[in-house]
């Protein structure tokens, strides 16, 4: 999928986070990955493709943003895709602001549009030649998981 037909921009970012399972269980990870439709988080082993959950993000002040969220894809021994479900625009407005905080304490340019589908700059960004590899494959299923289409 190239970035303009992306749902919502992706980022890849280090942002520590909670799982609790359906059972109550809360483990500890970090979002590798990261949209205001859904993310790339940690390898869980009880997780699976299908399974419904909550995540916990931490927000810059301190607090968490509890999050509903689906697991799409499970990459063996890597990490889970996740797309969010029922995100209401308030809760898409605090994962942009987490988005915008990472950046910064990261020494990045300041996001400012979330919601767009090229960055806000006005102008798409050129499509990447494709690559063949395994990665190449595990991004684009990433990008159809985190702009809500199917796999």
């Amino acid at each position: 999928m190239s970035i303009t037909q992306r749902r919502h921009t992706r980022f890849s970012l280090d942002i520590p986070a909670a799982i609790v399972t359906r059972f109550g269980e809360r483990q500890y990870t970090v979002l590798q990955q990261i949209s205001i439709g859904g993310c790339f988080t940690d390898w869980e082993e009880n997780i699976y493709a299908g399974d419904e959950f909550r995540l916990e993000i931490d927000l810059p002040n301190g607090n968490r943003l509890p999050l509903k969220c689906k697991a799409i894809y499970r990459f063996e021994n890597t990490g889970i895709g996740v797309r969010f479900v029922d995100v209401s625009r308030f809760e898409q407005d605090l994962i942009g602001t987490i988005i915008s905080d990472r950046m910064q304490k990261e020494g990045l340019p300041a996001y400012t549009a979330p919601f767009s589908i090229d960055g806000g700059s006005g102008t798409p960004e050129p499509e990447m030649p494709r690559m063949l590899d395994a990665r190449a494959e595990r991004d684009e299923m990433l990008d159809k998981i985190m702009s809500g289409g199917q796999v």
